[in-house]
């Protein structure tokens, strides 16, 4: 059966990634902004990743990854069961992200909406 559709397939996003990762927390009250940043590995083999690094303030992980044309879920298999990942000393790469990946240049955040006081950016270069 031919498809005719004009949907592009997306792309997976594969290899070895490098960058930085930045934590940005914005002081409901005065407005503030402190930001922690991190220069990080990311190894992305199929549908496994792996996190390494500075990882004075990000946590080394590895786990399995799930992609649309839209978001990234990270599933961090070194966060332990029960635990809320945002509240470990170590920020681990968890949950639903934003995605933008051309090929080379790969880019995902998260934030606490709807208050937006805390996002979670990585700027990653293949």
């Amino acid at each position: 059966m031919k498809d005719n559709s004009d949907t592009t397939p997306v792309v997976q996003p594969q290899g070895k990634f490098t960058g930085q990762f930045y934590r940005i927390h914005r002081n409901a009250n005065t407005q503030v902004k402190d930001t922690v940043k991190a220069e990080i590995v990311l190894d992305l083999v199929s549908n496994t990743f792996k996190v390494t690094g500075d990882t004075t303030k990000h946590a080394g992980s590895n786990g399995k990854f799930n992609y649309n044309q839209s978001y990234m879920e990270w599933i961090d298999s070194t966060v332990p069961i029960g635990s809320n990942s945002l509240n470990l000393p170590k920020y681990h790469l968890h949950g639903l992200y934003q995605y933008v990946y051309n090929g080379t240049n790969l880019e995902f955040a998260a934030s606490t909406y709807p208050v937006d006081t805390l996002i979670y950016l990585y700027k990653l270069k293949k």
